[in-house]
């Protein structure tokens, strides 16, 4: 990515996990409104929907479930996400939705989390993070997603029309049983204007320019998922999610 690009975002990859700004809370959830951050530690347990100070609307869970137990070898409560094998045209979930008013060209969105695999769950063709459009009039809600391959984490672009996932193959990779963080930032546009970049643990592992919108209509993205959004695999998956932090910011 070039300089100028990065130019834009960086100050995005400074986001606190500390503080939090939460959406008023609704009994059909809530709708994130303002730039944030949005932050959740899980630590209150799950909250979400009507829940007071929930920033999650709805639970996603096919074949899959979440829940808040302790988090594996560190203090609190994680999010836990379990989805179970790939069985036919039934693709396993197991995530959390966050409901935003349209986000759309030439803001910046990054979501910041701290992941853990257990040794059990494969570090391969699971889907971790969506940003989509669920008002688009599309079929299948469009948009980019965040998901692990080889256990480097790529992006897939099949959504907005793009066959070609951006990856690099010589990133770092992520490891079980222990914590990473992730941040992934990325700048709307539906032309040459986008870009994103991530870093596992501080550590820049893709970054790459192009469109990041579906490109009819009004392109925006409304909708951010987290957690095991898809499980292409033939075994059950788990993970845990902590300490996530959403955010966004318009670019004049």
């Amino acid at each position: 990515m070039t300089r100028r690009a990065w130019g834009i975002v960086a100050g995005v990859a400074g986001l606190a996990l500390v503080g939090a700004a939460f959406g008023a809370a609704r009994p059909s959830g809530p709708l994130l409104r303002g730039d944030g951050p949005f932050v959740d530690d899980f630590d209150r347990g799950l909250c979400v929907g009507g829940c007071a100070g929930a920033i999650w609307a709805v639970r996603q869970e096919v074949a899959g479930g979440v829940a808040t137990i302790a988090a594996p070898g560190r203090p609190g409560l994680a999010l836990r996400a379990v989805a179970g094998p790939k069985r036919g045209d039934v693709v396993a979930k197991a995530a959390l939705i966050a409901r935003t008013l349209p986000v759309g060209r030439g803001s910046i969105v990054s979501i910041a989390f701290d992941l853990y695999v257990p040794a059990a769950t494969p570090l391969d063709s699971i889907q971790l993070v969506d940003l989509e459009c669920a008002t688009c009039g599309e079929g299948g809600n469009p948009g980019i997603r965040l998901y692990l391959r080889r256990g480097r984490l790529r992006i897939d672009r099949s959504k907005i029309g793009i066959a070609h996932a951006w990856v690099r193959d010589d990133a770092l990779a992520l490891a079980h049983d222990r914590w990473h963080h992730v941040l992934w930032t990325v700048r709307l546009d539906a032309g040459a204007g986008g870009a994103t970049r991530v870093t596992l643990d501080g550590q820049e592992v893709l970054s790459a320019e192009g469109a990041t919108l579906f490109p009819g209509g009004d392109p925006h993205i409304d909708r951010i998922q987290i957690g095991v959004t898809a499980n292409s695999n033939a075994v059950p998956v788990t993970l845990y999610i902590d300490r996530v932090a959403l955010q966004r910011r318009a670019v004049r």
